[in-house]
């Protein structure tokens, strides 16, 4: 019943989406280096991406009628973003953008002046931005997280702000008849439940082609006993274009029962993290290889899957299983493989841990050893087994606490970890670390009689260290500075990270913009704000242990 009624607000939001026709953003062809739903690091993607000849400062239009809802400018994530609310009850947003349009980039700028902040999220009343389809909103640009100059393209719901796949709106401007190609396999027993060639581990299975040019398993006969499920590696295609893409529907069928079924039409932007179970994420994180799993681990809520059952499959009888996958894209372009599986009867050995059961459909908590930690209900996506373990020597405030293998969590869980050696004198100093593959990434936390708390997303091992370094600030081509009208720094910190700066011009704030992927901080010359000739420039940069450093010199501006 819910997927009926999901699948009605989908079919009413598509029909009032295209109910006035959508112009594409961009004045070139349209070609895409990217699609709706496709399985990205934590997260899908939420959009389209529109290729812009790998050029910043084409054209972005208003595809509709609307008003300039939002206004967004971060050194991460979308960079500079427009969001535009139309009467038809859906939103689009332009990411990644170089600069506004002039009254919208003046703006802007006025309020992260009024803010003092480069950094900035603001809700805009309708009567302030209106738009006409076709207009001029901004430029094209390669801002906050974005690997190379593109568009990227958002089609919401304005009342829940959920993602719909943009492309519904250009499918007839985009032309696409090539058809998803499988290109792996791995296959999981049910812990305690199943067996894999005897195994009670997943199997990894590659694709290969025999002398005809049919598509084959390698290995070639597998067995399976019990409960079983299935995962594939695949990909997309479209035409004209070197680009792999996301595959939109999944369906899996045995002994033509139909196990699973997943469509990505749509999500809501708190269940993007869901992900971590669609995939096999110890496979992505250690060996960046996405496998989509055909079955529904209890902890995953997410609303792209259209079967009831959990996709795990029974095989119970000594025979010959014919497992069938079907693939789809939007257009409909359409690829089978089918394989058997042979059932063969044997023991499954009983599933044994000493550790505590943490389950994913109760809150967890575990106090004791330095460890103090709660995983709240919903947090995990499947039960396990925990065992923590405290390894010492790693630094000289903490031993190395591990928690778990790595894994994900769904929402940030609270930690706390005694400092077995609390003699630093500066208590801000004192920050929890990740440790993984020798790697360090700083968490950090609050201190409190001895112990460190912090909220992690991830099990796996931590330890307490100090950040007391300053972060770096490198002048860049410093002798051009009054000739090109720009002040350009990289910053840097080794620990803790950049939390926060501010330039200043004989006292007076100035905007100093930062390209988070380059780490380059850069001013330029403003004349409505700005004098030309000799002034002290100051920038301050502090990095998140309150560890701060200076740049304090006079320059000449602007000549």
């Amino acid at each position: 019943m819910k997927n009926i009624f999901s699948c009605i607000i989908i079919f009413v939001f598509i029909c009032n989406s295209q109910a006035q026709k959508a112009l594409s953003p961009i004045d070139i062809p349209i070609y895409l280096s990217g699609n709706f739903g496709e399985l990205r690091t934590n997260h899908f993607h939420s959009g389209i991406d529109f290729k812009t000849q790998g050029k910043i400062g084409l054209p972005i239009r208003a595809v509709k009628n609307g008003y300039i809802s939002r206004i967004f400018v971060s050194p991460w994530g979308y960079g500079r973003a427009l969001y535009i609310d139309h009467p038809d009850g859906t939103t689009t947003l332009y990411g990644h953008l170089d600069h506004f349009a002039k009254e919208i980039e003046a703006f802007t700028v006025d309020s992260q002046y009024i803010k003092e902040s480069f950094y900035i999220d603001m809700a805009i009343p309708a009567d302030i931005f209106p738009v006409k389809k076709g207009q001029i909103i901004a430029f094209g640009g390669n801002t906050g997280g974005s690997a190379g100059p593109h568009l990227h393209f958002e089609l919401r719901e304005t009342s829940t702000q959920n993602a719909h796949d943009p492309l519904v709106l250009y499918t007839d401007l985009i032309k696409d008849t090539r058809k998803p190609v499988i290109q792996a396999l791995m296959i999981y027993p049910d812990a305690g439940k199943g067996l894999v060639q005897g195994k009670t581990g997943k199997l990894p299975v590659q694709i290969k082609k025999d002398k005809t040019g049919k598509e084959i398993l390698s290995p070639g006969e597998i067995e399976v006993w019990g409960r079983v499920g299935f995962a594939i590696k695949a990909v997309d295609y479209m035409n004209d274009t070197y680009n792999t893409y996301g595959v939109k529907e999944v369906i899996l069928k045995i002994d033509d029962q139909k196990v699973f079924h997943s469509d990505m039409t749509h999500f809501a932007f708190s269940e993007t993290r869901y992900l971590n179970s669609l995939v096999d994420w110890e496979e992505w994180t250690f060996k960046k290889s996405f496998y989509m799993k055909s079955f529904i681990e209890p902890g995953n809520k997410l609303e792209i899957y259209r079967t009831k059952e959990d996709g795990f499959f029974d095989f119970n009888e000594e025979k010959n299983y014919t497992v069938q996958y079907t693939l789809k894209d939007r257009y409909g372009n359409t690829s089978t493989f089918d394989f058997t599986v042979k059932g063969k009867q044997q023991n499954i050995p009983i599933s044994q841990s000493d550790g505590i059961l943490f389950s994913c459909n109760q809150d967890n908590l575990y106090d004791q050893d330095g460890i103090s930690l709660t995983i709240p209900e919903g947090n995990l996506y499947t039960d396990i087994s925990f065992k923590p373990a405290i390894i010492a020597g790693q630094t000289r405030f903490s031993p190395l606490y591990r928690l778990h293998k790595p894994l994900p969590l769904h929402s940030y869980c609270p930690l706390t970890l005694s400092i077995s050696n609390d003699k630093f004198p500066q208590k801000e100093k004192y920050g929890i670390i990740a440790v993984r593959d020798g790697k360090r990434s700083w968490i950090g936390g609050t201190y409190d009689n001895g112990r460190i708390s912090a909220k992690i997303r991830e099990l796996g091992s931590y330890t307490i260290d100090i950040d007391t370094v300053a972060p770096v600030i490198t002048e860049l081509n410093a002798q051009s500075w009054g000739k090109n009208k720009r002040l350009s720094f990289k910053i840097s910190d080794a620990l803790s990270g950049v939390e926060s700066w501010k330039g200043t011009l004989d006292g007076q704030f100035i905007l100093f913009e930062l390209d988070g992927k380059n780490a380059h901080l850069f001013c330029n010359f403003d004349p409505k704000r700005m004098k030309t000739g000799s002034h002290r420039l100051k920038l301050v940069v502090r990095d998140g242990c309150g560890n701060e450093s200076v740049f304090d010199r006079v320059i000449s501006w602007g000549n």
